[in-house]
């Protein structure tokens, strides 16, 4: 594809006191190997010295801008860099993330070969720690319309993800600013999917190509917020879109409880972690047949046993052996082998949920 027949995709970066990775993470959009790229970097009130590292960059690289505005949430900074924004096709990006240097490029790929109905094409992303080494990483392929298989669960998986049609972006306003107002931030990127989902088609390219970061103080980290912001978000779910069936939605409550669990064993607080798995468990049993759920309890179990006994002097827990070499996120991207270990009752499930439609879309 050459420069004159590329279609202009405009990178959003929003940056909140975000020194410590705000330099890899534009490095990583501005290695893109596609070649029409525009690079909006929406400091927002940062006071650590953010925005003179991207003054920087900036300076050698004509393609980045950086906007400075007062503190105003996650949702505005992104809704300014899109007024900033004209390219035809929008691509968010956290402050803390990185993309493999082809993201761009497949997804663009994947979408000039769809239909001119889908409007948001996604990839896969795997968790990396703050060193840049994977933790984990899951695969889903959900395609088409797919507004059930969203309220089901976040399958784009965060906000770094996407690439989308602007025309439909500013269609539904861009990014909710009102979850911010009611103490209700981390789930704006999911609201807004499901407004994109309404309107148009869904499309994989089926590669990781995103290191999604997790870190201490990430926004995702406070787990009460992110309970608020899902609840707020299944409500204007739900009443859009009263035919769709209840027990859709206590599903979602089940994989939203078990992800809860998953953020609290990653800041260690096994209790809370072990708390959210049972929870989960309660209103959908069947997720005991997922492995990373069983191992998930019996590791917090475990955990929480061990501090009981060494309380009580019985005894040091034992650590958990090295489970093979740390993967940088890179090497993951070149070497992952792609497949779905899903279990037959989920495969099951999600083909249930995918042939779910709402009884009207929006045009």
């Amino acid at each position: 594809m050459g420069d004159a027949s590329a279609e202009l995709v405009s990178v959003i970066i929003p940056a909140f006191n975000a020194r410590a990775t705000i330099a890899q993470t534009l490095r990583s959009a501005q290695l893109q190997r596609y070649p029409a790229l525009e690079i909006v970097v929406v400091d927002d009130g940062s006071h650590d010295g953010t925005g003179a590292i991207v003054a920087e960059m900036a300076r050698d690289d004509p393609r980045v801008t950086l906007i400075r505005q007062a503190n105003a949430g996650v949702a505005a900074a992104r809704n300014a860099g899109l007024t900033a924004t004209r390219g035809q096709l929008i691509a968010p990006l956290d402050a803390d993330d990185l993309w493999h240097p082809d993201k761009i490029a497949e997804q663009v790929r994947c979408l000039s070969r769809c239909d001119r109905g889908t409007g948001l094409v996604y990839c896969w992303s795997a968790d990396i720690d703050e060193q840049g080494m994977v933790i984990r990483c899951g695969i889903v392929r959900s395609e088409g319309q797919v507004y059930a298989p969203l309220v089901l669960a976040n399958f784009v998986g965060n906000s770094s993800v996407p690439l989308m049609r602007r025309e439909l972006v500013e269609g539904v306003g861009g990014w909710d600013m009102n979850l911010r107002e009611a103490d209700a931030q981390g789930c704006e990127d999911w609201l807004l999917y499901l407004k994109l989902a309404e309107r148009s088609l869904f499309a994989l390219a089926p590669a990781v190509l995103v290191g999604y970061r997790q870190t201490a103080g990430a926004m995702s980290r406070n787990v009460p917020r992110m309970r608020r912001s899902y609840s707020r978000v299944m409500r204007a779910a739900r009443d859009a879109h009263p035919e769709l069936p209840s027990i859709l939605f206590r599903w979602s409550r089940a994989e939203f409880d078990f992800y809860c669990a998953q953020l609290c064993w990653s800041t260690r607080d096994h209790s809370l972690a072990a708390f959210y798995g049972l929870r989960a468990l309660g209103r959908e049993p069947s997720l005991f047949h997922r492995v990373s759920a069983k191992n998930l309890l019996l590791e917090a179990t475990r955990r929480l046993a061990g501090n009981a006994r060494r309380r009580s002097g019985a005894g040091a827990q034992r650590e958990d052996p090295q489970r093979g070499k740390p993967v940088p996120f890179d090497a993951l991207v070149q070497n992952a082998e792609l497949r779905s270990s899903e279990a037959a009752h989920f495969a099951a499930r999600r083909r249930y949920v995918e042939a779910i439609r709402v009884s009207q879309l929006a045009h």
